[in-house]
């Protein structure tokens, strides 16, 4: 399996009304130090995926997109939808962070 479909596999699992951190995936492929890569990866999934790339998002609680504001609204509308409030410009990790048991 490619680190890519590693990443994909990981993100598929997160539910719906919680959220990962890129540094959160790639701890749980072996190295927090991998967030970097894990963003290249969601970032090279096509517009009509069905991996839930919107639940990945900076490990503080905030959107990751700033180069890309349509798709950051996006984001945080698919979160919005999926019931996460935002507090400001950030959403709280302690409330929404989730973790593979």
């Amino acid at each position: 399996m490619s680190f890519r479909e590693r990443v994909y596999a990981v993100v598929m699992r997160v539910p719906a009304g919680r959220v990962m951190g890129y540094g959160h995936v790639g701890a749980v492929l072996g190295s927090p130090r991998l967030a970097r890569q894990v963003g290249w990866a969601l970032a090279s999934l096509p517009r009509d995926t069905t991996v839930p790339w919107h639940r990945i998002l900076r490990s503080s609680g905030r959107l990751a997109l700033q180069g890309d504001p349509a798709r950051g609204m996006l984001q945080r509308a698919l979160l919005e939808d999926e019931g996460i409030v935002f507090e400001a410009d950030c959403l709280p990790m302690a409330r929404y962070g989730w973790m593979p048991p």
